[in-house]
């Protein structure tokens, strides 16, 4: 995970476990891998006005996460042969032989090491 401070002053405490980045000694506890999407996603860690810590709205910004994209490995499934040994009927794919082939996509699992935790100055302020 790379790690950038946005401001000086001390920063809110966070620990990564595999895809499991919790803030402030478990105050708030995310997921990672469960937000992942198929585009970048971005998630504000905000204090807000009686302390707690929330994603979204609140008053003071305590981090940022940026979680990169979801990554697929592709295999190309050809068509099924019939028994006769041609290939089933269906829509041209535009394959040279008129087959219908179909593409399995496979999420692979986040790699932490391209997630980027931006850290705020949370000086003077309280979290519980």
């Amino acid at each position: 995970m790379k790690i950038i401070e946005k401001n000086a002053g001390q920063k809110i405490d966070y620990e990564l476990n595999g895809t499991k980045l919790s803030f402030a000694d478990g105050a708030l506890t995310l997921d990672l891998a469960r937000r992942q999407r198929d585009n970048a996603v971005t998630l504000d860690i905000m204090v807000d006005s009686e302390g707690s810590l929330t994603t979204g709205k609140g008053l003071y910004y305590a981090a940022q996460v940026e979680i990169p994209p979801r990554e697929y490995d592709e295999e190309i499934i050809p068509a099924p042969v019939s028994e006769s040994g041609e290939a089933d009927e269906g829509e041209d794919t535009g394959g040279m032989d008129g087959q219908r082939e179909r593409v399995e996509r496979t999420p692979r699992p986040l790699d932490t090491d391209g997630v980027v935790l931006s850290l705020f100055a949370v000086d003077g302020i309280v979290i519980y």
